[in-house]
C-alpha cells in the first residue's frame, strides 16, 4: 500500500460533542491547502499541468474532484501534498 505525506487537518470545531469544519463556506481543501503551502493557483495549476480555469473551478467548488480525469487528480493531489483517497 502506498504511504502518501498527507499531514492537511482541517481545522475542526467540537459544539457539544459534535465535530465541525471550520473551513469558510465555498472555501473547501483545495484552498486551504493551498493557502497553507504558501501557493497560488497559477502554481497549482502550472504544476499540475492544467490550465487555471480548470483549477479555480475545482477549488470554487463548480466541479468536484470526483470529476475530474484521474491524471489532473493525481497532479493536484501531488501539489498539494494530499492523500487521492480522500476525494474518492
Amino acid at each position: 500500500m502506498t504511504s502518501y505525506n498527507d499531514n492537511y487537518q482541517t481545522p475542526i470545531e467540537i459544539i457539544n460533542g459534535e465535530s465541525f469544519e471550520l473551513l469558510q463556506p465555498g472555501k473547501g481543501i483545495l484552498y486551504a491547502r493551498r493557502n497553507q503551502l504558501g501557493l497560488t493557483q497559477q502554481d497549482v495549476a502550472n504544476q499540475s499541468g492544467i490550465n487555471l480555469r480548470q483549477y479555480t473551478r475545482l477549488e470554487s467548488g463548480e466541479r468536484t474532484m470526483a470529476s475530474v480525469s484521474l491524471r489532473i487528480g493525481l497532479a493536484i493531489c501531488d501539489v498539494l501534498q494530499l492523500d487521492p483517497h480522500r476525494f474518492i
